[in-house]
C-alpha cells in the first residue's frame, strides 16, 4: 500500500478509498481496451481474409511469412490454441482460433519484418484497406497498438496507475485514452464514437478519492 499511501498523502485523502478507486478505474480501461481489441483483431482479421481467399488466413506461411527460418513461434502459439479448443471438446474453426489469439500476436503481425505481406495486405484497397487512416505509416499504428498492450499488461497485472504526483497521473490517464480513441478511429470513427460513448473512464475519474 506504500504507492497509495504516498499519494493519499499528497493529495490529503485515505489510502484505502484511492486503492478501491484504483482498482475500479482499472477494471473500466479494460473493458475499453476490450472493445477496441476486438475491432482490432476484426479489423485485420478480415483484411488478411480477403488477401488470401480463406478464413484460416494464419495458416498461410507461403504468402504471409509468419516464421522465420529459425523459429515458427507464430506456428507454434497456433498450434497450442487449436489444441486448447480441442482439449475443450469443441470443433477447431477459424472463429475459435482468431478470437484466443492474445493482443501480443496482434502486435507481431503488426512487427517491421511483416510490414511486406501483412501490413501491405491491410492496407491494399483491394482487401478493404485503410480509408480512415490515410497515412497508412505501419510504425505509427504499431506504436500506438503496442501503448495499448502495454497497458494492458499493466492493469492486468494488478499495477498501479495512480501516481505521487496528481498533474503526472492525470496526463498519463487522458494520454492513454486518446491512444485508445486514435487506434478505433484509425480503423472506424464511428465505431470509436460508440466505444467513448459507453466508457465508464470519465465518470470513474470524476470520483478520484
Amino acid at each position: 500500500m506504500n504507492t497509495y499511501a504516498r499519494s493519499a498523502q499528497a493529495t490529503g485523502c485515505d489510502a484505502v478509498d484511492l486503492y478501491v478507486w484504483n482498482g475500479r478505474v482499472s477494471k473500466a480501461l479494460l473493458e475499453d481496451i476490450a472493445h477496441v481489441g476486438v475491432l482490432l483483431r476484426n479489423f485485420m482479421s478480415i483484411r488478411l481474409s480477403n488477401a488470401c481467399g480463406h478464413d484460416d488466413w494464419y495458416k498461410d506461411d507461403t504468402r504471409f511469412r509468419f516464421n522465420s527460418a529459425r523459429t515458427k513461434r507464430f506456428e507454434n502459439s497456433i498450434d497450442e490454441i487449436e489444441r486448447q479448443i480441442r482439449y475443450s471438446g469443441k470443433p477447431v474453426t477459424p472463429g475459435r482460433v482468431i478470437a484466443d489469439m492474445s493482443l501480443g500476436s496482434w502486435c507481431f503481425l503488426l512487427s517491421s519484418r511483416l510490414e511486406q505481406t501483412v501490413w501491405r495486405a491491410l492496407r491494399d484497397p483491394a482487401n478493404g484497406g485503410m480509408p480512415n487512416y490515410p497515412s497508412r505509416k505501419r510504425a505509427m499504428f504499431e506504436s500506438h497498438v503496442k501503448t495499448m498492450r502495454d497497458l494492458r499488461n499493466r492493469l492486468s497485472h494488478q499495477e498501479h496507475i495512480v501516481l505521487d504526483n496528481l498533474a503526472d497521473e492525470h496526463r498519463y490517464l487522458d494520454e492513454q485514452c486518446a491512444n485508445l480513441h486514435w487506434i478505433a478511429c484509425a480503423i472506424d470513427p464511428k465505431a470509436a464514437d460508440w466505444i467513448r460513448s459507453q466508457s465508464r473512464v470519465p465518470a470513474l475519474r470524476a470520483t478520484r478519492p
